[in-house]
């Protein structure tokens, strides 16, 4: 299962047309959960403002990650589910609680 923050990253690679990616997506049998509920918007936004904090404490300045990741995050956190990432320590530090795996 995917998000639809996920999707539409995905739909970003110039390199792939809408078509390519939702014919992989129906072969593998990945479900997109389009709908995020009110939950999952108020986690992603105390997990952006956690980061913010971090990151003006420790003065690297305004944050540089984008929203989407934090809901990413918080989906799979408020869901129960486990996330498959490659930025395994900044959704650890986002989101201490997630069941995260990683490379």
């Amino acid at each position: 299962m995917i998000s639809a923050p996920v999707y539409a990253e995905l739909m970003a690679n110039p390199a792939r047309s809408q078509d390519e990616l939702d014919r992989f997506i129906s072969n593998t049998g990945i479900f997109v959960e389009w709908s995020l509920d009110e939950d999952v918007w108020r986690e992603a936004g105390r997990a952006y403002r956690g980061y913010a904090q971090r990151r003006i404490r420790s003065s690297s300045g305004h944050p540089r990650r984008i929203l989407a990741d934090f809901i990413i995050g918080a989906r799979a956190l408020v869901r129960g589910y486990t996330l498959l990432t490659f930025d395994r320590d900044r959704y650890a530090a986002a989101f201490p609680q997630l069941r995260i795996v990683s490379q």
